[in-house]
């Protein structure tokens, strides 16, 4: 099913990131079950857009600007492509991942 990232939050959010993170990702019941490549077991404890020490490496590495608005957070990122991608969000790790999930697909993504 399609998703606008615009609107993504919560395990959907997460979903994404996993999966522009390569990592493959399952639907399960009630949420969605990310499996870790390199053991092959799942972890579905991956929280990047709500757990800073899941997010912000990825902020870092990405290297995505974060300000502040009035009532939000605006995130932007520039793709390999040198286009830029904005996206925003009540918090700053939901805008970032939204603006990270962006560049990789677009403004939907499958999932």
């Amino acid at each position: 099913m399609k998703h606008k990232v615009s609107e993504l939050e919560g395990a959907l959010l997460d979903a994404a990131v996993a999966k522009a993170e390569g990592l493959p990702v399952h639907p399960g019941r009630d949420r969605y079950i990310v499996a870790d490549t390199i053991d092959t077991r799942y972890a579905d404890d991956f929280f990047p857009s709500r757990l800073w020490e899941h997010g912000g490496p990825i902020i870092e590495r990405e290297m995505i600007k974060i300000e502040h608005a009035v009532d939000y957070w605006d995130a932007a990122i520039m793709s390999k492509t040198a286009t830029f991608y904005y996206q925003t969000g009540r918090t700053p790790l939901i805008a970032a991942m939204r603006a990270y999930v962006a560049s990789k697909f677009g403004e939907e993504v499958e999932l």
